[in-house]
Formats: structure tokens, sequence, C-alpha cells
């Protein structure tokens, strides 16, 4: 396609600018320009990709989703087996894995869908070894669970640099911006106080993704970078924990090693492993459910006792209309108000509104116009 090949010249031709462009104060508004355009035509280029044959499609399910991240052969089939009902093909050498394979564990009451995608390699942002296309997949994520060969502990930074590059942020706090449209009036700017970059700066971001009019609210400090990664490149945000695979193959003493560096440089959980020996399986299913910021609350009928074997699993501050929305919306529609007892309530069967903050472990009896569950 000419257009693709025209985009394809234009991204070049800009990378080359960008390469030979000192990044200092003087530059810095015409680097972010750079940026802004260099995203603006990969995400064109990437919509005009065939999808034909790529095998990444997923649909997610379940009440979260984690996928799994690591370089090629450090051991994610082998996990994914280990706790999930997925029949992942493992063998002892690189790219076993072509495609998605889905897994769901089934822990504390709540159905975990655990995606098992190809081991990413050093040029992924690149495109090499279908990276582009397995970032696709962990965009979508809940949880990134990186698995680490312990044998080789500086994976870890070489696939950090990996998202970076394929704007996914780990463990990093999402800015918040805001930005109302206008159809005429120009470009304003509510800083609230924050440090955030001139309004050139921020008019030249914007014009990227199509917005000349309107006013531009920010809630925290903001770089130039920031701005265009989070509204050009469309960075995810997304939470992360360590896998430290195949422990077995080291002393107890370089494990822990290995473990007290990773945690003391990347600021995350990290916790060693051994699919082989089955070590801390049961203590990787808990570290899993713990950092999904997930909570299990329990219905009551008014006339019978709750079922505590059958949770609903909601997101944490989710709130009592949530619950409702979550079973059907037309009995959140409904809803008249609400019985609760547990650590939300100051005491046992208060009477709250659909905008009651639950907590993990409530009990809830929801009380309709029609009629009551």
């Amino acid at each position: 396609m000419a257009d693709k090949q025209a985009l394809q010249e234009e991204l070049e031709a800009l990378q080359k600018e960008y390469a030979k462009t000192k990044d200092n104060k003087a530059t810095n508004k015409y680097v972010g320009l750079l940026r802004a355009k260099m995203a603006r035509v990969r995400r064109a280029l990437a919509e005009r990709k065939s999808k034909k044959g790529t095998g990444f499609g997923v649909k997610k399910s379940g009440d979260a989703t984690v996928v799994l991240v690591g370089f090629p052969n450090a051991g994610k089939s082998s996990l994914i087996n280990r706790i999930t009902d997925a029949n992942s093909k493992v063998a002892g050498y690189a790219f076993t894995t072509l495609g998605t394979i889905p897994g769901m564990l089934e822990y504390n009451g709540a159905s975990i869908q655990v995606l098992d995608v190809p081991g990413l390699i050093e040029g992924a942002h690149m495109g090499r070894g279908a990276g582009t296309q397995v970032a696709s997949v962990m965009r979508i994520a809940d949880l990134l669970l990186f698995v680490i060969d312990a044998t080789a502990p500086d994976q870890m930074y070489k696939i950090l640099d990996e998202l970076s590059l394929l704007n996914i942020r780990v463990n990093s706090e999402k800015p918040k911006v805001t930005i109302e449209e206008r159809s005429s009036g120009g470009l304003s700017v509510e800083a609230n106080g924050h440090r955030v970059p001139d309004i050139d700066e921020i008019r030249t971001v914007l014009k990227e993704i199509g917005v000349y009019n309107g006013k531009v609210i920010f809630y925290n400090s903001i770089t130039l970078d920031e701005l265009v990664s989070l509204l050009v490149e469309r960075a995810v945000y997304v939470r992360g924990i360590v896998v430290l695979n195949k422990i077995d193959l080291l002393s107890a003493a370089k494990a822990a090693q290995a473990k007290k560096e990773l945690e003391s440089q990347l600021k995350m959980q990290v916790l060693p492993v051994s699919m082989t020996e089955g070590t801390n399986i049961e203590k990787l299913k808990s570290m899993i459910f713990d950092n999904l910021n997930i909570m299990r609350v329990y219905l009551k009928p008014r006339d019978s006792d709750a079922d505590f074997s059958k949770p609903f699993v909601l997101r944490h501050e989710s709130t009592v209309l949530d619950l409702a929305k979550g079973i059907h919306s037309k009995m959140a529609e409904n809803l008249r108000y609400a019985y609760v007892t547990g650590k939300s309530a100051k005491f046992r069967n208060q009477k709250v509104g659909g905008e009651h903050i639950l907590m993990d472990g409530d009990v809830v009896t929801l009380v309709y116009e029609k009629y009551a569950l």
C-alpha cells in the first residue's frame, strides 16, 4: 500500500532527525514535537498492519486478567500449567509458545484469567519476535507477572526497557490530565499549582491527537515526555510483580541475594519459585490475588443465610450500586437500598444507599423497588 510506504518513510525520517537532535533545555520542545509525531505515525502504521494469522487475539474473561511476561525459556509455560487448567507446551528451548495460551486460576472464590504469551526478545519494541503483538496483550492486563530465570536475573532490566519503549509503564502512577474540548476559542490550561509544560508545548502535543480548542486540566505535575507518552503514545499503567524461577539451580544464598537485589533496585515484590520442584506455588497464587485490587462480597437474601461458597468479586472501592450493576443492569435501576454487615458497616445490618463503598468480606442484602434478594 502506497500510504503505508509513505508512513514508513516519514517514520524513518523522523527517527533520523530524533537521533541527531541533542535533548537539552534549548531543544526540549522540538524533541517533544518529534516524539509526538513519531507516535502518531507508529499508530497509523499499526492500524494498517494485517491481523491475519497473528494468533494473539484474546478476549478478557473471569474476574481479572494476568499476563505472563518473560524472555523465551524462562519457565512461563511450566508456570501456567502449574497454577491453571491450561495445557501449554513445555520444552527446553526458546519460542515454544507461538500464540496466546489462556488458563484460569480459581483462587479465593475468584476466577483469574492467566495468559501465556511468546517470550519477549531484545528489539521487541521494533516488532522483533512479534513484540508489538505481544505488547497488545499486555496492555489489557490487570497484572503483569514477570517470569525471570534465577540464573540470569538481569533479564528483568532488559524487559522493563523494552516495555518502556512499548509505552507500558509498570508500577508507575498514571498522571491525571483531563481535556474539555470546545469547538472554538483555542486552548487554555488549568495547572492547579503543578509544574506542567508551557502552553506552546501543550499545544504541540494536542495537535498530534487532533485537539485544537479546549481546556486542559492538570491534577499533578507532569513533564513534556510524560505528556507525550500519556496522550500521544497512549501509554498504559499496570501493576507488576516478579517471579524468580529455577531457584533449584542456585544455592539458597545466591537465590536470596538475587531476590534482595531485584527488590532493592526495582522496588517490586519478588518471589523465588521452582516450577520443577513446586516451590512456593501456593505463595504465588496468594501473591497474584493480593495484587489484583479485587475483593469478595457475599449476597444474603432477606429471608435466608448468606452463601459464603459463592462470593461476588468486585474491584476495590466498588459501591453497592456497582454490585447491583454487576448482577444485572435492571436490578441496578430498581435498587432502593441495601443492608450491609462487615468491615464497611458501622454496625450489623447497616442500611445504606447505592453510593456506599464496600470492603472485602462484606455481606450484602440488596433491596429493590419490586422485590428483594
